[in-house]
């Protein structure tokens, strides 16, 4: 763990998409403190340019912009946190199910493949249209469309553990599948869930703001990034701001995630990290040369002076 966190905190990539991601969220958790009330509704104020008294501006019902952002981020944040947790609770049980028990494969891995046939905004959009609009059937469709890519890389964990010798050693030895699953293949199927987590966690981001762009699931009265710009469609030409703060933030939520979870992955895999080594090596090696052949220059230079 600790040469991971060292190999994490010499990435700058890692640290600055960690960077991002915590700023974000505290600005989320400190949201009643940093903004204005989200459901003051201003019509005289109705797009209005960025100003000292909206240094964002405000959006078609006189709602401030910089209040929008904020809650926007509870609202991503809180759903993604949720859907993320699940579905790593849920992909992590039927993978590691699917990949020691092979009659559990046989009958789980069909559904899961199923379902990974589906392109997940589509099927999200179905779940959503069934249960009908709010966080709850939100949160249901988006953790469901989580689930199966989680569940395929612990499978893959799991398949390799269930072959390793120790537990082949084991299992002649009388030890039970129970003792087997906790003790060997749940703990080696736990180092690709961080990774996983981290890239579905920025998936379920964009579905959000999919969703809230199409008017699907989200109620019109929870602030959203993705509700905002598709208002921005109508006010594009006279209201710009409406637009760029949102996709902006989205842009930065998103590309955080994504820079923290290939630190992580780069930070957990063994060969990465060997790799990762081996260049800032040649980098460092490569930059003495250079210069040692400036000192040679230098040297030359002097003598013929």
């Amino acid at each position: 763990m600790r040469t991971t966190l060292k190999s994490l905190l010499r990435d700058p990539s890692a640290v600055t998409g960690a960077a991002i991601i915590a700023v974000i969220a505290l600005l989320a958790v400190f949201a009643p403190l940093l903004g204005g009330d989200p459901d003051l509704l201003r019509p005289s104020e109705r797009l209005q340019a960025p100003h000292a008294g909206a240094l964002l501006g405000t959006d078609e019902q006189g709602r401030d912009m910089w209040t929008v952002l904020l809650y926007g981020a509870r609202t991503s944040l809180g759903i993604a946190t949720a859907c993320t947790v699940l579905a790593v609770a849920a992909g992590f049980l039927v993978g590691v199910a699917c990949g020691y028990f092979r009659w559990v494969d046989a009958v789980v891995m069909r559904v899961v493949d199923g379902l990974m046939s589906f392109p997940n905004i589509i099927l999200v959009m179905s779940l959503v249209g069934v249960l009908g609009r709010g966080v709850g059937p939100v949160l249901f469709g988006l953790t469901v469309v989580l689930v199966p890519p989680i569940a395929r890389v612990v499978r893959a964990a799991a398949l390799g553990a269930r072959s390793a010798p120790m537990v082949e050693s084991a299992r002649s030895l009388g030890a039970r599948d129970s003792w087997l699953l906790f003790r060997y293949v749940a703990p080696e199927s736990v180092s690709v869930l961080i990774v996983q987590a981290t890239m579905g966690f920025a998936a379920t981001v964009l579905s959000i703001a999919a969703l809230s762009f199409l008017g699907i699931g989200l109620p019109p009265d929870v602030p959203s990034w993705g509700a905002s710009l598709s208002a921005a469609q109508q006010y594009a030409a006279v209201a710009w701001w409406i637009g760029v703060f949102p996709g902006a933030a989205i842009l930065l939520t998103v590309l955080g995630l994504i820079l923290l979870g290939d630190g992580l992955r780069d930070a957990m895999d063994p060969r990465a990290r060997r790799l990762a080594e081996l260049a800032r090596s040649a980098s460092a090696a490569t930059r003495a040369r250079g210069r040692a052949r400036a000192r040679v220059a230098a040297r030359r230079e002097d003598g013929r002076a």
